[in-house]
């Protein structure tokens, strides 16, 4: 198990065994790795090897040896997640996880001399009145995490003195400040949360700061940055969401560089407005500044997963030289006073359509407010009868024909990741038109998140959705657009 996913998995049981009793995240660590009763740690591993555990009281995040084969390896139990329960896993003084089948293995706790505590921090942060200020909102993701092998789990660091010690090119860049918010697998928020977020970021901004950096887990990144572009409105300085595909403990880690390159670009560039910052490529070359509502995560685990979509970034950082190249047009720092509106109603569903879809599955939705129908093609679904087998299709457009007179509202976007829709091209498309489906130019994911925030203004709403508030409409597709 990779280290940053061994502090997801113990952090919310950490919370739940301990809260309420006023004691630190190390402190929780060794209330579990002691061997607690209240939860088995060992999940996972076999009777067999449980029972040894037990019998030489060893916990998880203890130090052992095992001799195997005349071979002696030295590292920290690990939790298992999955694989051989005869498999023990530990990890490394070098950080990678082994495992190791305890037959014919001798086991043995070691000493363990190290401790869980953050080292004294040996110097100060001082504000420099010759620097531009950067504030670093911590909501998660292993941007501005350690490593602490003991445990192999990655603990927040996120004080200005944490992050100039992680990351020392920040504070030649800029001054920095920064505090936590949540601390959260991105897959774990909600719409409230984007809320609080906005919040924070025009507090810090009526503090004082040339720019806003955001450290995001990537999963829902794109979301988060459509949610921010709808509910700060008016925004004059920059509000970079950076994240990292690998944790800061391996050296193909993509943590600094992104960082860097989004303080960087803050300092040198007169942007205004939300948008991501992350590996442009697979190596270590510079990072894309990427539109905020048109950008998605497109693979599980390359450094460079976001993209644009049917357009080009908003500029490149060089990484080495800390050059900023703009690739497009963007709005420049204004005068602009920020203004907030966070209004949002979540009671809104993306609804995949497929081969075999049937009408009942929308009418789980009847009590909800909209509906986002991701498509086929240009912006189709099932409603035509062909024959006997098609016969039950007309049903969609029924359903959806009373779901919008009852005030629901239903758009339509593409499976497609490129492209744009057009619903007038064949019959299906203008049928649903017809009933009342809204063409959405735009990602799902924005469809998602604009459908979610115009909802929260009432009758207004369908006017809002349709209206290209922040560049989120497709109106055009860039022919570079597929060189990205």
């Amino acid at each position: 198990m990779p280290s940053t996913h061994v502090f997801a998995y113990l952090n919310p049981i950490l919370r739940s065994l301990t809260s309420g009793i006023g004691i630190s995240i190390q402190e929780k660590f060794k209330f579990i790795s002691s061997g607690n009763k209240l939860f088995n740690m060992y999940e996972n591993y076999s009777k067999n090897i449980q029972q040894l555990l037990r019998k030489n009281r060893i916990g998880i995040g203890q130090k052992i040896a095992i001799e195997k084969n005349k071979e002696k390896y030295e590292g920290i139990l690990m939790p298992k997640s999955s694989g051989d329960p005869n498999c023990l896993v530990i990890k490394l003084d070098n950080g990678y996880n082994i495992g190791i089948k305890l037959k014919k293995a001798k086991i043995k706790k070691l000493k363990e001399k190290r401790s869980l505590s953050r080292a004294k921090k040996t110097s100060t942060v001082k504000h420099d009145p010759s620097k531009k200020t950067i504030a670093i909102l911590h909501i998660g993701g292993t941007v501005a995490s350690r490593v602490d092998y003991r445990t192999g789990g990655t603990f927040a660091s996120f004080t200005p003195e944490d992050l100039v010690e992680m990351f020392p090119e920040l504070n030649r860049i800029a001054n920095i400040r920064s505090h936590l918010l949540f601390q959260m697998l991105s897959e774990e928020l909600e719409p409230e949360h984007w809320v609080k977020i906005a919040e924070e970021i025009k507090k810090e901004i009526d503090h004082g700061c040339d720019g806003i950096i955001l450290t995001h887990g990537t999963d829902t990144m794109h979301y988060t940055s459509a949610a921010l572009s709808f509910m700060l409105q008016g925004l004059q300085l920059p509000v970079l969401l950076v994240g990292s595909q690998r944790s800061s403990d391996r050296g193909s880690s993509d943590a600094a560089m992104n960082l860097i390159c989004a303080a960087d670009f803050i300092v040198k560039s007169d942007f205004a407005g939300v948008a991501i910052c992350m590996h442009g490529s697979m190596s270590d070359e510079f990072c894309y500044i990427l539109p905020s509502c048109k950008t998605r995560k497109m693979h599980t685990s390359r450094r460079d997963t976001f993209r644009p979509i049917n357009d080009i970034p908003i500029a490149k950082v060089d990484y080495r030289t800390g050059k900023i190249e703009f690739m497009q047009d963007y709005t420049k720092k204004s005068s602009q006073k920020l203004r907030l509106d966070t209004k949002f109603d979540k009671k809104v569903a993306i609804v995949r359509t497929y081969p075999g879809f049937s009408y009942k599955e929308l009418e789980l939705y009847r009590n909800y407010r909209g509906i986002v129908i991701e498509g086929t093609g240009l912006g189709h679904a099932s409603v035509t009868e062909l024959d006997e087998i098609t016969k039950k299709h007309p049903e969609l457009l029924r359903t959806i024909e009373k779901f919008v007179k009852k005030g629901m509202l239903i758009v339509m976007t593409s499976q497609c990741p490129y492209g744009r829709i057009n619903m007038n091209v064949y019959s299906s498309g203008r049928d649903l038109q017809k009933a009342g489906v809204i063409p959405a130019y735009m990602t799902t994911e924005t469809a998602f998140v604009k459908l979610i925030w115009a909802l929260g203004h009432g009758k207004k709403a369908k006017e809002l959705f349709s209206e290209n508030l922040v560049g989120e409409l497709l109106d055009r597709i860039d022919t570079r657009a597929f060189l990205f």
